[in-house]
């Protein structure tokens, strides 16, 4: 650095390695590398001296110049690395040639010595050495024609290497100068770099030292601050000595009251704790005692128990003794006890009830004396009205009431030893010693919703919450210690228990917005804002351009179930809510259900707005106070709507279920007891009584003395009366009734005339349901009625006849009960049968639950009395098959005491095939024997004479014996079959699928036969993946000796051989077989679609369908990917493959291409389309019909014309005769007669039409109109089909050539299956013959036709009809609607034809019935008017004229049509869109040729500057109009124009042409040479000059640029004209003959021909109205440098009506070729 400021020289290497670390350096500094104007003025604004700098601010590189530095020195660098690139690779060529051309010397010397070795082992015959020299010496040839052929390729390289390193060392040369430039200002850039860094340097140095004075300043202020600092820390401790000194005479006395409190407060937790140590130790003792007591109450309760069950049993012993049914008569008296207590407990409550109405009421009267107290105003003023009210009596308490209450109390057992106490009135709550009732104050009718909804209220002990239980129905033994039973609710000793707090319900919240002292129309319009308000709280959500829609949120778990809750309890569950919507959400908590308020609480903090996919937490508390199932919902708010999540409570329910309802005891020996078990589960959460009796067999006038069914209804009726749960109501007759029709429907005996329940609802004793279930009233005496006394148990025992003991069935031990929760009971049935026979008997299970139905249960037995006999005599195996066991069991019976021994006995002749075992047994007394049946019928039965077994059916009857011993007659049963085989028949054994591709699948069908006589289940098992068996996959049921037939399908997945069996297995797993085989072929295409569906098309419409032809073979590497492949044959080539689609014939479809190729990695995209049309034969047939009726028609048309004329003829010829009748005389011999000259009229009749001959079919055309009412005929006869098409697609490998020239194989071919349904059309063409096509002829342009179309609608349903759109720019138009079509209607629709162009139009209107589209076919022409203009070109120049004057030219238009025309003549300067196509910018900016304006420089004085008359008129077929163009400029100017557009009709823009003109302000002007102003008038105010005549304008400055070329370091001469014109004036003055010319004279021109410039005229006459051109030649002059530009200017004088002068700049640049 030091080297460059001192200004010494360095290398060049050396200055740009200094310069890259300073620049580094700097870099590091500032992080910026140029230095702009900016840092040089903060530079300027310091106050440091500066080193030397450039004085001329011209000398310093600028931005720009750096910018360009580094873009040439990259380009330098390019070009450098370019160079170096090229001459690496010529070297490497040369290097390569060079190793070629070595090669090739070796191998030649190789072949001339391997030819010298062939001459030598030929001349030695050395045959086996000379072949094998010469394969040496071909192989050596070859491979030395390869190395020349590479030879020549390096050296056709090395030529284009060269070329490369030649150009851009050429291209290098070329920035030689420059490249020096730029070393030279890459050094002048680095030390003005250099110089500053150096200052930026000398500016920090300055920078710190006045840091570093700053520094010692700040320390020098901080000393002082310390100094302060302590000084005042030891004034502050002076004065707190001081402070201390005087309050230490204080703190004494503090300390010492502080300890004495410390000290009383010790003491007084000492004396706490001793205290509850003292309660804890009488609490131990308390609970010692308590123990003990219960083990004696205990004790007590157990001695009771088991007195109770001795006096039960003594009075089941008397009972029995008497001959009655003990259980039955125990039962009955525990109904009644139970009925009893209940009867007592309702009297209870009700009173309890009434003593509730009772305070209610006193409740009700207190608060409205509270609110008469509060709200006075409500209320008559007595004071102001004392001569009208009478004052009230002061009121007394109701004493009656609370003593009734007490006596209540007292009858419920829930009084303490304590009397009832008075009311707090305070607190609204009554006190006993035991007990507790909440009476709480509540507002306006708060209180009475909650007891309605409560049905009571709850109850509370002093100490804990214990709620009353009625007494337990469900044990008799419970029942009696019930009443006796120690209440141990109140503890002995008080203190430890906060005393319990009970629910309060809360007060509903009022949302209702109150507005006090606001009127009627204010809340109105308050109410009208609030809705207004909501109605736009939700937006709807759109994204992406759909509309969300639904539930904005989910809902984790989706609905919020509280199962089986306990009243007290507190339960929460956690939801999480997640925003499901399509963008931002937000989820706000509006409210919930209004009766789940009191129960349910919602913690919810919003958590704002929420993306797609966030979920939030939301906490349910719920707390139940009420034992009912709720129903509700949590309603929230978000963007996008409401929403809300269920929410449901559901109490503790039942569900019980047995686990069967048949008890089968099978054959039973009298005598016998068996036991059948009954599992009674109860899967619900909530306890209930059962009992479990019979029904079948109970007799009439049982209802009072046995349990019988009726007694059972009775018991069940009243135990449905007691309260077991608080919310079930205590009288509800309509539940009892369906429970009991329930009960009559299981068991019909109930229902029967004989017993049990009849229609009117009597029980069979006279007695009705309602006396016995239903109380009347609460207070009903009739309810209270005790029941009947029950006869005594002799008349009971002979009433019944104890039927139920006569058919041995009965209930076990376990007859009533409770079943638990999630529990199970086994309730026992027993069976002793007296008497033989079968027996079928009805158990019935009821239940105390009313939502718990009755269950049934059946019990089916069977008693015999033979000593040794056979269940069965007749054993029926049913159907058997061949080789297969069927075994069975044969139960003998002994009904003796003794045991006996047994012998089984088989038939000789079905010994092979039937066997018994044991051969010999012994059955014990009393027991079963059983003995095995083994049958295994074989196939030689058939072929063995056995007189059991008939061969033609089949069927078998064998006799079998048991031998018995001491016994003479043996026990004889029968075996009986019917035997068959079990095959399964194929009609073929091997299966030859063929070639099938991996795209498709080939099906099969067989046919399967069942040889049996037993339906046989069958089924494939084992399928390959690529096999497959149709219907129902290939499993179903043979029916017996049915046939049926299977398809089955080969579906390949690869290319390769396939070998496979399919195997049947039938239900008995037999096997049976079929040998398949084929082959799987991969193709070299495939296709996007094996299947194509079309749309239901109607009859000429079309449907369109497209899929791809894909060739994916891009590889041939078999082990990466699948190739095609014809099995295990050879790999397709890689490449182009074709492909073709071949039509079947008369098929309605064509594809497009269908012939193509598909390049590897590519698809090939096929249209398929369907247009269905009617058969040709069939038209022409139907055509034929219709002709014949158009020909009959016409030919009775003409007759009928023939018979008017004749008529006619006659008519005349009488008047004629009459006329040439003499008047008054008639002949009477022609009285009569026609004249005589009417004779040959009056014969000659017209003959009646012949019979028509029929044309033939191929003579009608399609153009005619039976062609068209035929094709409009089968189509209203058309039914609709659907056909299915199959398409090949042929592939070949290669491009598509000559036909016949690509192989293929035909395994290769691929199919599409194409689905085309036809229907009707719903709409015809009636107009027309029914034709579709509508040809409005020729119209000239604005003219309009006018054409109708009728459609009916030819289907039995309404079609509503819609257009497709025409061209909303072309001449066809709708002018109606269309509308709804009924059945069989028509519509005509009018088209209109206005073409706005000459030339052809053709638009498809397309008519759409919703499921089919009529197209109607629009052609029309417009004829399009021709003219021609007499204008030579587009441009109409005016030329120059004085301003203020004007000229006039006239140009002609001819029509050459034969139509007249109305033309227009239109300005751009008159155009309505001239102002805003002139807010475009201008053309000299805009550069813009495409878009230019024509309009120029206008006149001041609003005139038009150019006008044409006539603008408009009408030229006639073959006429012509001339037209007159006026030029008039107000002011002089160059660029007067105007565009001219000739429209056609008003429409159509025939020509265009341009208008152009100069304004002069005198006669003599010059113009040429470059431009020097746009060609818009500026808008600038022209100033205006004083009338001086000594005044001289400036010269016009007209600038000429000439370009020489240099070639052959040679100039050419370089040349340009520029004109000066005299304009031909109007004026007088101008018509002399000495001023009708001009003058022009070029001045002072030596100098401009020392610079090579020259003109030649230089001086001249110019006539009025012409011009002359002045050539200007520039040639550079010897030693000219031609990067320099030769400039020169000269005045040119102009003397016409003034004199004027102008300045011709003239500039020569030298320029390359």
């Amino acid at each position: 650095m030091e080297d460059v400021i001192n200004g010494e020289k360095m290398e060049d290497g050396d200055m740009y390695d200094t310069y890259a670390d300073i620049e580094d350096e700097i870099i590091d500094y500032d992080g910026e590398l140029d230095l702009d104007s900016e840092g040089e003025e903060e530079d300027n604004e310091t106050i440091f001296s500066e080193p030397a700098y450039p004085a001329n601010e011209a000398e310093k590189i600028s931005w720009q110049e750096q910018i360009r530095m580094i873009h040439l020195r990259s380009h330098l660098n390019e070009l450098d690395e370019k160079v170096q690139s090229c001459t690496y690779t010529t070297e490497k060529t040369r290097e390569e040639l060079k190793k070629c051309q070595n090669q090739i010397e070796q191998l030649e010397k190789e072949r001339d010595n391997t030819f010298t070795q062939i001459e030598n082992a030929e001349a030695t015959d050395n045959t086996a050495a000379v072949y094998r020299l010469k394969s040496v010496h071909d192989r050596l040839c070859r491979e030395l024609e390869d190395e020349e052929e590479l030879e020549e390729n390096i050296e056709k390289r090395l030529e284009q290497t060269e070329y490369e390193l030649w150009k851009a060392e050429v291209e290098k040369g070329k920035f030689l100068l420059a490249e020096d430039e730029l070393k030279y200002k890459e050094q002048q850039l680095f030390r003005e770099k250099t110089d500053h860094a150096i200052r930026r340097l000398n500016k920090e140095e300055k920078s710190a030292i006045q840091a570093e004075g700053k520094l010692k300043k700040m320390d020098k202020q901080q000393t002082e601050m310390m100094m302060e600092q302590r000084q005042r820390h030891k004034q502050a401790m002076e004065e707190s000595r001081k402070s201390h000194q005087k309050a230490s005479k204080y703190l004494t006395a503090t300390l010492m009251k502080l300890k004495k409190e410390e000290e009383d407060k010790h003491s007084n937790y000492k004396e706490d704790m001793q205290r509850k140590i003292d309660m804890l130790l009488k609490l131990k003792k308390d609970i010692v005692a308590n123990r003990e007591n219960m083990k004696a109450i205990k004790a007590r309760d157990r001695a009771q128990e088991r007195e109770k069950k001795i006096r039960e049993e003594l009075e089941k012993q008397r009972i029995a003794i008497e001959g009655g049914n003990a259980d039955e008569m125990m039962l009955i008296k525990k109904r009644k006890n139970e009925f009893e207590k209940q009867k007592q407990k309702f009297e209870a409550e009700q009173k309890l009830k009434q003593a509730d109405i009772m305070k209610k009421v006193l409740s009700e009267d207190s608060r409205m004396e509270k609110r008469k107290r509060e709200q006075s105003y409500l209320w008559k003023d007595p004071k102001k009205e004392k001569d009208k009210v009478v004052s009230a009596h002061k009121k007394k308490p109701l004493k009656c009431l609370e003593d009734f209450s007490r006596a209540a109390l007292e009858s419920a057992g829930l009084a303490g030893s304590g009397d009832f106490q008075q009311t707090d009135k305070s607190q609204g709550i009554s006190y006993s010693k035991n007990v507790m009732y909440e009476d709480e104050e509540r507002d306006d009718d708060g209180e009475d919703d909650v007891d309605d909804e409560f049905g009571q209220k709850a109850v509370y002990l002093s100490s804990e919450p214990t709620i009353v239980q009625p007494p337990d129905s469900s044990d008799s033994e419970t029942d009696d210690l019930q009443e006796d039973a120690v209440s141990l609710a109140k503890p002995e000793f008080e203190g430890l228990w906060d005393t319990h707090k009970p629910y309060h319900v809360p007060k509903d919240m009022d949302t209702q917005i109150k507005l006090p002292g606001a009127s009627k129309m204010e809340k109105d319009i308050m109410k009208k804002v609030l809705d207004k308000h909501r109605d736009g709280i939700t937006i709807k959500q759109i994204a992406a351009g759909r509309e969300f829609t639904g539930c904005p949120f989910y809902s984790k778990p989706d609905i919020i179930h509280f199962k089986n809750f306990d009243v007290g309890q507190t339960y929460k569950k956690k939801v999480t809510l997640t925003n499901v919507s399509y963008t931002v959400n937000y989820c706000k908590y509006v409210n919930i259900t209004e009766k789940l308020k009191d129960f349910i609480k919602i913690d919810f903090d919003p958590p704002g707005q929420m993306s797609a996919g966030l979920t939030c937490d939301m906490m349910v508390t719920f707390k139940p106070m009420i034992n009912e199932d709720l129903v509700g919902q949590v309603n929230f708010l978000s963007q996008t709507g409401p929403f809300s999540i269920p929410l449901r409570c559901s109490t503790k329910k039942c569900d019980v279920q047995v686990d069967t309802n048949l008890a089968d005891f099978g054959v039973t020996v009298i005598g016998e007891t068996l036991k059948r078990t009954v599992t009674l589960s109860n899967k619900g959460a909530m306890a209930t009584k059962f009992d479990f009796f019979k029904v079948t067999g109970m007799k009439h006038g049982t209802c009072t003395t046995a349990e019988t069914s009726l007694g059972r209804l009775t018991s069940d009726t009243m135990r449905a009366l007691s309260p077991d749960s608080s919310d079930q109501k205590l009288s509800d007759p309509k539940q009892k009734i369906e429970s009991l029709e329930k009960i009559a429907e299981i068991s019909p005996e109930l229902s029967s005339p004989t017993g049990g329940l009849d229609v009117a609802g009597t029980v069979n004793g006279g007695s009705k349901v309602g006396d016995d279930i239903s109380p009347r009233q609460p207070d009903s005496d009739e309810y209270h009625k005790p029941p009947e006394p029950e006869p005594s148990p002799e008349f009971a025992f002979s009433e019944m006849e104890d039927y139920g003991t006569v058919d041995g069935m009965k209930v076990g031990s376990v007859v009533s009960g409770e079943i638990k929760p999630f529990a199970s009971i086994k309730l026992e049935i027993i069976w002793q049968p007296t008497v033989p026979g079968a027996v079928n008997s009805e158990f019935l299970i009821s239940f105390s639950d009313p939502l718990s139905e009755g269950i049934s249960i059946h019990s089916v037995a069977k008693a015999i009395d033979v000593p040794v006999w056979v269940e069965r005599q007749n054993v029926d195996l049913k159907i058997c098959m061949f080789d297969r066991l069927y075994q069975d069991t044969i139960v003998v019976n002994n009904r003796a005491t003794t045991a006996l021994r047994l012998k089984f006995e088989v038939c000789k002749d079905l010994e092979n095939h039937l066997e018994l075992l044991p051969k010999t047994g012994y059955i014990q007394a009393q027991s079963q024997f059983s003995a095995q049946l083994k049958f295994l019928p074989r196939p030689g039965l058939l072929q063995e004479n056995c007189k059991y077994f008939d061969k033609e059916t089949g069927v078998l009857e064998a006799p079998m014996t048991i031998r018995v011993a001491d016994q003479t007659q043996p026990v004889t049963f029968t075996v009986c079959a019917v035997v068959t085989n079990s095959d399964i028949q194929f009609d073929v054994s091997n299966i030859d699928f063929g070639f099938a591709t991996i795209y498709e699948s080939v099906k099969k069908s067989i046919k399967v036969t069942n040889r049996s006589i037993l339906p046989q289940q069958f089924g494939f098992i084992g399928l390959p993946e690529h096999v497959e068996v149709q219907p129902n996959d290939g499993f179903g049921t043979l029916l017996p000796l049915e046939t049926i037939d299977l398809d089955v399908i080969f579906s390949p997945d690869k290319a390769r051989d396939y070998k496979f069996d399919l195997v049947c297995k039938s239900l008995i797993n037999r096997d049976f077989k079929i040998h398949c085989k084929g082959v799987g072929v991969h193709p070299p295409l495939e296709l996007s679609h094996q299947v194509v569906n079309f749309a239901a098309t109607s009859v000429y419409d079309v449907s369109t369908a497209t899929l791809h032809v894909i060739n994916s073979h891009t590889s041939s590497n078999e082990f990466t990917h699948p190739v095609p492949r014809i099995g295990k044959g050879e790999i397709a080539p890689v490449g182009p493959t074709s492909f073709e689609f071949v039509l079947p014939s008369d098929c309605p479809l064509t594809i497009s291409p269908s012939v193509g190729t598909v390049a590897p990695g590519k698809k090939c995209r096929v249209q398929i389309r369907f247009s269905p049309k009617l058969k040709e034969e069939a038209v022409r047939k139907e055509a034929v019909k219709m002709a014949v009726k158009q020909m009959e028609a016409q030919a009775q048309r003409e007759y009928d014309e023939a018979v008017r004329k004749e008529i006619e003829l006659q008519e005349q010829a009488q008047i004629a005769a009459m006329k040439k009748a003499p008047k008054g005389k008639s002949s009477p011999k022609g009285k009569g007669k026609p004249p005589a000259g009417t004779t040959g009229t009056t014969s000659s009749t017209p003959q009646k039409p012949k019979p028509v001959v029929a044309p033939e079919p191929d003579t009608i055309t399609t153009d005619s109109s039976a062609y068209s009412e035929a094709i409009g005929s089968l189509l209203r006869q058309f039914k609709g089909k659907f056909e299915t098409y199959t398409i090949p697609c042929y592939i070949g490998s290669g491009s598509c050539g000559d036909p016949g020239s690509l192989p293929y194989s035909i395994n290769n071919t691929i199919y599409v299956e194409v689905r085309c349904p036809t229907i009707k059309p719903p709409v015809v063409i009636l107009s027309d013959s029914g034709r579709n096509t509508i040809n409005f002829g020729e119209v000239s342009i604005g003219q309009s036709v006018s054409r109708s179309v009728t459609m009916q609608n030819i289907s039995n349903k309404t079609v509503e009809l819609n257009s497709s759109l025409l061209d909303t720019d072309g001449p066809f138009l709708m002018l109606n609607a269309l509308r709804v079509l009924p059945p069989g209607g028509t519509h005509t629709a009018v088209l209109s034809f206005a073409p706005n162009k000459g030339c052809v139009f053709q638009e498809v209107l397309c008519i759409n019935s919703m499921t089919a589209l009529l197209s109607m076919t629009l052609v029309g022409k417009g004829v399009s008017p021709i003219v021609n203009l007499s204008l030579e070109s587009d441009v109409l120049d005016m030329g120059a004229v004085l301003a203020t004057e004007y000229c006039e030219r006239t140009f002609k238009i001819h029509n050459t049509s034969s139509l007249s025309i109305d033309f227009v003549i239109k300005l751009d300067s008159l155009s309505l869109l001239r102002h805003a196509k002139s807010q475009h910018l201008p053309a000299f900016i805009k550069r813009d040729k495409k878009n230019k304006s024509y309009v120029g420089t206008q006149n001041n004085n609003g005139q038009n500057v150019f006008d044409l008359v006539p603008s408009e008129g009408t030229i006639p077929a073959d006429g012509t109009k001339e037209v007159t163009v006026t030029f008039a400029p107000d002011h002089g100017s160059e660029h007067y124009s105007d565009g001219v557009r000739i429209e056609l009709f008003g429409q159509e823009e025939s020509h265009f042409f341009e208008l152009l003109g100069v304004a002069k302000n005198h006669i003599m002007y010059m113009y040429g040479g470059d431009e020097l102003t746009p060609d818009i008038e500026s808008l600038a105010v022209t100033p205006v000059l004083d009338d001086d005549e000594d005044f001289k304008p400036p010269p016009s400055p007209i600038l000429v640029s000439l370009f020489s070329i240099m070639k052959d370091n040679e100039f050419t001469m370089a040349s340009r004209e520029i004109f000066v014109a005299c304009v031909r004036t109007m004026a007088v003055s101008q018509k002399k003959e000495t001023k009708k010319n001009g003058e022009f004279q070029f001045e002072n021109i030596q100098a401009l021909q020392a610079k090579g410039f020259n003109m030649e005229p230089q001086r001249g006459m110019i006539e009025a109205g012409t011009k002359k051109s002045v050539t200007l030649t520039w040639t550079p002059p010897p030693g000219h440098e031609p990067n320099q530009t030769m400039e020169a200017s000269v005045l040119v004088t102009l003397k016409g009506d003034v004199t004027e002068q102008y300045r011709v700049m003239l500039r020569g640049m030298v320029v390359s070729e």
